[in-house]
């Protein structure tokens, strides 16, 4: 008889598991070749798993139970410093048992996990080592913390958690025949987990009453980060583990094996508060298979929670559902990621709107969407019968329209109406164009937005019947939001205005039926909010809407394929997104994009000024990210073929003030890369970007972009000047940069973008007084430069960058109070500075030459 190979066995049935029921015949055929007994082993295991009536949760932990020890024989067994009490159940990602720790120290009991010797092999080790570093990350007081992990003396890798000793949260909720306002106010406090989570780049995955515990305080504790993982730019490898999840609480996407993002959990979130509120699921998935389950999941609509409610009088203020409750639930469960809450605080604050009695954001689907959707689940069947039914129901409302407005009312109204209409569509779309690159016409900018909003938000209280019309509106609002703060355009600087123009758009396309074409324009929608909010530093509002944006690039893609504009579109989606990623400090994330953006654009038309374009910014963001993460020597090379190309692209388009905005960019970051290998290089440059940046300016001084760059550039001039030996031009040179920064803060207060720049100018300044031995006005002008840094970390947690830019301020405070005698002050500062890099190294947010500037850190304060 032949005996199966057991570590194939599994690892032949952990890829099998993961695949979808049409697809593992031919792998299991190419995975097990002659071998007969193998391929019946792993048929049989996953025939059982099918058969199951929870058969997409169930993994290879429980399947593998019959080679497993049993619970009974773990009783008393030692894992490091904790001793096995009882087994609590089957997590995500291991076997859960209840331990107390044994070491004599102080007693604690730990909710521990554990991966069997037996099941384990490297795969499942390593999502068991990310489960782990995922918890090590997270500090909130509703997810359940990390109190250890290890390996046992037999081998087994474990986590120690803490211990949550209460009822799910449907449980409490019944048993404390808690009101709707209470049950609201526990999932607020689930909701400000998961946002932690996510702002911490972490999508949960597998979000549901179960993994939601009431502790004996009454707090609801997040658990079990088995299915969760850290986000990911490149998506296309989405099918790892989309088995492994509940499907009762899981979205479209996921079931569908989909790009997995942040909406995902704001789905599940939307299954669990309408579990809570109704004691019922929205879907009827038990006893079906996947086919039906998938089926189900994408055509039925969830009944609203108020009319569920009707049959189940044991929930206190049910009557309180109907409306805001109704819709904002629905909200969250929509088919379709894009046309979801944007983000986990979005939910939570409607959910506080409701509480408050404030208007809500959440609309019920408009008729035109569920018709649209009618029709895209039944094309084959609606026929001649549908179109007239439609047709009739359409004539009916237009004739009691008209039988309710008098004539003449109704002409001169329509009147009206067309005219604004016209009046917007050309301020827009035929004069626009004509000054949008043209120098000189910011003033004429500046008009036409004050303009076209007057119009556009007279249209959208005219226009919510009008399909055709409200399209028209995103597209005017996006208009004008490029022309208020698009970065890759000529703009106003007007940034909240631009998110909020654009927030507008959104709101429209996500009520009009979801076509490709609609669907490209939000996702190129949220690109453009992505990159606005990057220049805000609201890194977190930035990866959300990219990766909302790229997600609906590749799904058009994948139902296109042959599209070249679809393509070009998510290239520079992707561009931007990686981006994000550099500027964070991240470019183990970043280079890698960016080298696959390089090799996607090195297949298409290179004779394409659009084509160049694109190469020329993801080459010398490339450079940048190279030269911060230590590879100055490829940095180097990649710069070299950027300013080539930039070179090339102002030499065919001298007065194209886009080309004129890259050509600036790439000679800034030149100059940035060549800093320390070659300071006159470098200057060379900076001098080459102050020549474009005074170009801009003196063809329109009311450009506000311009002046914006002019003094972005003037500040790099200065610090290069130093570098080279000019101390006393550099601070010349900076304190004229000062005011001209100055000055835009003070015409943009809440634009954190002036404020960041201004910080680096202080650095800068402090520099160059301390190369003079002025230690005095260095140690005020760094500072100066903490404290600004200080207030931009605070407003977000994922904004990296500025906490190292303030890491590296404290750290020139404390070394310029070491020169001046002043110890006390110098120890404080410099151990802020070390607390903030540790952080960013355990946050995996730390390039080499910030390693180095750890080093530096830890050096001088062994010194003093």
């Amino acid at each position: 008889m032949q005996i199966v190979d057991h570590e194939k066995l599994k690892s032949v049935f952990a890829d099998a598991i993961e695949l979808r029921p049409a697809e593992r015949a031919s792998f299991i055929d190419e995975a097990c070749g002659d071998d007969d007994v193998l391929r019946s082993e792993v048929i049989s295991l996953l025939n059982a798993a099918d058969s199951d009536h929870n058969l997409i949760e169930d993994n290879i932990f429980e399947l593998s139970k019959q080679i497993s020890d049993s619970p009974a024989e773990m009783t008393g067994i030692q894992f490091g410093n904790y001793r096995i009490v009882r087994e609590i159940g089957h997590g995500g990602m291991g076997t859960v048992f209840l331990a107390r720790r044994d070491d004599g120290e102080f007693d604690q009991d730990v909710a521990l996990k554990i991966v069997r010797q037996s099941v384990a092999d490297s795969r499942i080790i390593e999502h068991f080592r990310r489960e782990r570093q995922i918890l090590a990350g997270l500090n909130h007081p509703n997810i359940a913390a990390l109190h250890d992990g290890g390996i046992s003396d037999r081998g087994e890798p474990f986590i120690a958690m803490e211990y949550v000793d209460g009822l799910t949260l449907t449980e409490y909720a019944s048993a404390r025949a808690l009101s709707i306002h209470d049950r609201l106010l526990l999932f607020l406090k689930v909701c400000a987990a998961v946002a932690y989570a996510h702002r911490n780049l972490v999508v949960h995955r597998d979000i549901k009453p179960s993994n939601i515990v009431i502790n004996s305080d009454g707090e609801p504790k997040l658990l079990d980060f088995g299915l969760a993982k850290a986000f990911e730019i490149d998506n296309t490898n989405t099918q790892t583990a989309v088995l492994a999840f509940t499907p009762a609480y899981a979205s479209p996407e996921q079931i569908g094996g989909r790009a997995i993002t942040t909406s995902s959990d704001i789905y599940s979130l939307g299954v669990v508060l309408y579990e809570l509120l109704t004691g019922s699921k929205p879907l009827d998935l038990e006893n079906k298979s996947f086919d039906e389950v998938l089926q189900t999941i994408n055509a039925s609509q969830p009944v609203p929670p108020s009319s569920v409610v009707r049959l189940a009088p044991n929930i206190p203020g049910r009557r309180s559902l109907a409306g805001d409750l109704d819709n904002i639930v629905l909200m969250a469960l929509r088919k379709e990621p894009e046309r979801r809450y944007t983000s986990v605080e979005d939910l939570a604050e409607d959910v506080r709107r409701h509480l408050s009695g404030r208007p809500v954001i959440a609309r019920p689907n408009t008729a035109v969407y569920l018709i649209g959707k009618f029709f895209n689940r039944h094309r084959l069947g609606v026929g001649a019968a549908a179109l007239i039914v439609i047709s009739l129901v359409t004539g009916m409302i237009f004739a009691l329209w008209q039988a309710s407005v008098a004539r003449h009312e109704r002409d001169r109204a329509e009147h009206r109406f067309r005219d604004i209409r016209q009046l917007s569509n050309s301020l827009l779309f035929e004069i626009t164009p004509k000054i949008e690159r043209l120098n000189g016409a910011t003033e004429a900018r500046e008009t036409v937005v004050t303009r076209a909003l007057e119009y556009l938000d007279s249209l959208a209280e005219e226009s919510a019947d009008d399909a055709g019309l409200q399209a028209e509106l995103a597209a005017a609002y996006e208009k004008v939001g490029d022309l208020q703060g698009n970065p890759n355009r000529p703009n106003l600087n007007n940034l909240s205005g631009a998110v909020t123009s654009f927030e507008k758009a959104l709101l429209i396309r996500q009520r009009l039926p979801q076509s490709a074409d609609n669907r490209r324009l939000i996702a190129r929608n949220l690109q453009s909010t992505s990159l606005i909010r990057t220049r805000q530093s609201d890194i977190s509002g930035a990866i959300r809407d990219s990766e909302l944006g790229l997600t609906i690039y590749g799904e058009l893609i994948a139902a296109d394929p042959g599209s070249a504009e679809l393509k070009m579109s998510a290239i520079e989606a992707q561009i931007e997104h990686a981006q994000i990623y550099s500027n964070n400090n991240q470019y183990s994330v970043a280079v890698p994009l960016f080298r696959k953006t390089i090799d996607q654009l090195a297949g298409l038309d290179q004779n394409s000024d659009v084509v160049q374009k694109l190469q020329t910014r993801a080459i010398f963001y490339l450079s940048n990210a190279l030269s911060w993460d230590g590879a100055q020597s490829e940095a180097e090379i990649e710069m070299d073929k950027a300013i080539e190309l930039a070179d090339g692209l102002a030499a065919r388009s001298p007065n194209d003030s886009g080309v004129l905005a890259l050509v600036w960019l790439a000679y800034g970051l030149a100059s940035s890369i060549y800093e320390e290998a070659s300071p006159t290089r470098s200057l060379h440059f900076a001098e080459r970007q102050f020549a474009v940046a005074e170009q801009a300016v003196n063809a329109d001084k009311a450009d506000a972009q311009a002046r914006y760059n002019l003094a972005r550039t003037g500040s790099r001039l200065g610090f290069v000047l130093t570098l080279v030996g000019k101390p006393r031009e550099a601070y010349m040179r900076l304190t004229k940069t000062e005011e001209m920064f100055k000055t835009l803060v003070s015409d943009d207060p809440k634009n954190e973008m002036f404020q960041r720049d201004l910080a680096t100018l202080y650095v800068r300044m402090g520099d160059t007084s301390e190369k003079a031995n002025n230690l005095q006005d260095a140690m005020v002008k760094y500072q100066r430069s903490a404290e600004i840094y200080k207030q931009i970390a605070d407003l977000d947690v994922r904004n990296t960058l500025a906490r190292r830019d303030l890491a590296q301020s404290l750290k020139s405070v404390g070394m310029t109070a070491i020169k001046l005698g002043r110890k006390e002050i110098a120890r404080r500062e410099l151990e802020r500075s070390l607390a903030l890099l540790n952080e960013l190294r355990s946050q995996n947010a730390i390039g080499k030459w910030d390693e180095k500037l750890l080093d530096e850190v830890q050096l001088s304060l062994t010194k003093l």
